[in-house]
C-alpha cells in the first residue's frame, strides 16, 4: 500500500494504491483527515475547499477502509471541504455501494473546479 498527497488547484489529491485493511486504514484516515484540516485552515468563505480520495489504483477495501473513508467524510462535512471519491476502483465502487453508500459519499471521474 502506497500514499502520496498532491496539492492541486482547489485543494488535495490523496492518491492510495494497493489493498486498504484493517493494518493500514488508520494511516489512511490520518493522510485524508490531514488534507481536510490545511484545506479547513485555507478556507476563505467564498471558494469551499476539495480533498480528493484516489481510489483507482485500490485492488481491495474492507470495512475498517470503508469506516476510515466514511470518518472522513463526516470530518470533511464539519470542516466546510469538499469530499470526494476519485476514479474509484471497480472493486471498491462495488463494496461502496453493496453497503448503499454511493448515494452518501460524491464520486467523481473529474476534479471538480
Amino acid at each position: 500500500m502506497a500514499i502520496t498527497v498532491e496539492n492541486i488547484n482547489n485543494g488535495s489529491m490523496v492518491r492510495i494504491s494497493g489493498e486498504v485493511d484493517l493494518s493500514v486504514s488508520p494511516e489512511v484516515k490520518e493522510k485524508i483527515l490531514a488534507q481536510i484540516e490545511i484545506n479547513k485552515k485555507e478556507h476563505n468563505f467564498t471558494i469551499a475547499k476539495s480533498v480528493y480520495a484516489d481510489l483507482s489504483e485500490v485492488s481491495y477495501i474492507d470495512s475498517s477502509g470503508i469506516a476510515s473513508l466514511i470518518h472522513s467524510h463526516q470530518q470533511a462535512v464539519k470542516a466546510g471541504v469538499n469530499f470526494y471519491l476519485f476514479k474509484t476502483s471497480p472493486g471498491v465502487l462495488k463494496v461502496i455501494k453493496l453497503a448503499r453508500l454511493d448515494s452518501i459519499f460524491k464520486i467523481v471521474d473529474t476534479i471538480q473546479e
